[in-house]
């Protein structure tokens, strides 16, 4: 007799229909939840009082304070310290560095102290020879882990556990072995692994900064994980906070390239560091890493604080006079552009009167992609969406470019439908190929707009580019920006006529001469 096989249980299918969620509508509400609600629990929860401890004991560490400021140390001197730290911090009975010498043999390149109460004789011979030489590079090195362990009978009569922990710099392999933590240890975990590597590598990046470094490891264990706890993401977003408000304002020219007509058209505002006056670049890799919240507030804060700078820069010059203010370009995620709260902050500013709205230009980044939704809701499609949201800030008579242009995402369909004022060229594309079509085709592609031709900049305009001033002029580029106008700098001012007459002799050659750049 033929038995009919049994099917596994009989599922039935529901439909709710149309079902309406709830949608938080600030950005403060990513955290909101309907009382009866709770968040689901995190693995990463027990580390954060290990990160904390980290960073409190740096902070606390004026050995390495006094090490940095006086500059009166080696490299090794500070990284005993850090590891020290993280033997104290760990609760464990050494920590070491090993260090391959190409030879496929490894050394110890730093250590932390021995702690109290072990035979340092009995240590070292089982490590030699019951710790050591069982570890292989291939599994240290694995990339779908970030560590071993090893558990070893007979110290003090108790089971240790050894972790050893991959660290790749850009120079050599290195390992560091945490030894002696308790067999049963919450930290013999890929997490613990991550924040050691993260620590202990930005701590040599960044010698005592302990913000940065705690951002450090935060980004990466957001990077390696994709998420975690709501109290680590807090804290992320409350050192990002304190970071953007560090930032300094400076202000970049561009220049009307006409040799009949030279002048400064216009300043894009720069975030800039307050020591090195480089870009805060640690703030962008944030803001695209984490998301909506971290973006909203750097483009709501930057576009703030640049426009009052902007406003302070221009009394200073003495440029009062409504003929005498130049356009000021400030950039902005696409992502904020969609979000009520970055309208709003762009009204109270023109109600304050910091800027005049036809002096106000939005740099959108080809490098970020249009928003596919909001609120929860799907953008479709998310080009026409976007350009009826342009067009709120359009009826305020604020103008709008396109930075970045031929690095970014899906270029040309923007550049077709949005119809900025301006389209900036990323310096890049000058050193393509075929640099010059791109280039025409960009000018025939903004200029068929005849009611309102974009203009066309170039960024990055230095003595590297391969061609020269009058060639650019002649392929269609409106305007240029870059240090053969002018660095980046705290005050805003008129082209003077020695830059004026330097241009124009460029203008009217067909190379530029690196000579000449010295004026």
């Amino acid at each position: 007799m033929i038995q009919q096989q049994k099917s596994g249980p009989i599922t039935k299918k529901i439909n709710l229909g149309k079902v309406k969620i709830e949608t938080g509508q600030k950005p403060e509400d990513i955290n909101h939840l309907h009382p009866q609600s709770s968040y689901l629990h995190n693995f990463l929860e027990p580390y954060e009082s290990y990160i904390s401890q980290l960073i409190a004991q740096l902070q606390d560490d004026r050995g390495i304070a006094d090490l940095v400021i006086n500059n009166s140390t080696t490299h090794l001197e500070i990284r005993n310290r850090i590891l020290e730290i993280v033997r104290a911090t760990s609760n464990a009975d050494f920590v070491f560095l090993l260090v391959n010498d190409s030879h496929d043999h490894w050394f110890i390149q730093s250590q932390s102290d021995l702690v109290e109460g072990i035979n340092e004789d009995i240590y070292i011979g089982i490590l030699r020879t019951n710790v050591l030489p069982k570890i292989q590079g291939k599994s240290v090195f694995n990339p779908a882990y970030h560590g071993i362990y090893q558990i070893h009978e007979g110290i003090n009569n108790k089971a240790k556990t050894f972790v050893i922990i991959p660290l790749i710099s850009s120079q050599k392999p290195e390992i560091m072995v945490v030894c002696g933590l308790q067999q049963d240890s919450y930290f013999l975990g890929d997490a613990y692994s991550r924040i050691l590597s993260t620590f202990y590598q930005a701590s040599q990046i960044l010698p005592f900064q302990p913000e940065l470094i705690e951002a450090a490891i935060l980004d990466d264990l957001k990077k390696d994980f994709g998420f975690v706890s709501a109290s680590l993401y807090q804290r992320r977003f409350k050192l990002f906070c304190e970071r953007l408000q560090r930032m300094v304002i400076y202000f970049e020219p561009f220049v009307h390239l006409d040799p009949e007509d030279l002048f400064i058209s216009g300043w894009e505002a720069l975030a800039r560091n307050p020591d090195s006056l480089t870009a805060p670049s640690d703030l962008f890799k944030a803001a695209e890493l984490w998301g909506s919240q971290f973006t909203i507030e750097l483009d709501q804060y930057f576009l703030r604080v640049a426009t009052q700078t902007y406003l302070e820069a221009r009394k200073r010059s003495k440029q009062a006079r409504s003929d005498d203010v130049k356009p000021l370009s400030v950039n902005v995620y696409p992502d904020s552009l969609m979000q009520n709260a970055y309208f709003e902050t762009v009204r109270q500013i023109l109600k304050d009167q910091i800027i005049q709205p036809r002096n106000l230009i939005l740099e959108i980044s080809e490098k970020a992609e249009l928003p596919t939704f909001q609120d929860d809701i799907c953008l479709e499609p998310p080009i026409k969406c976007f350009k009826k949201k342009l067009l709120e800030y359009v009826k305020l008579k604020i103008k709008f470019a396109i930075d970045d242009f031929g690095v970014g995402h899906a270029s040309v369909s923007r550049l077709a439908d949005l119809h900025p004022s301006y389209v900036k060229i990323d310096r890049e594309i000058l050193h393509q190929q075929h640099s010059d079509i791109i280039i025409r085709f960009v000018h025939d592609l903004v200029g068929a707009n005849n009611l309102n031709p974009s203009h066309v900049i170039v960024e990055g305009v230095d003595e590297t580019i391969p061609m020269s001033l009058l060639h650019l002029k002649e392929i269609g580029v409106s305007y240029i920006q870059g240090y053969i106008v002018g660095k980046p700098s705290p005050d805003i001012y008129r082209l003077s006529q020695e830059k004026a007459d330097f241009l124009k002799k460029l203008l009217l050659e067909k190379t530029i001469s690196v000579d000449h750049l010295v004026c």
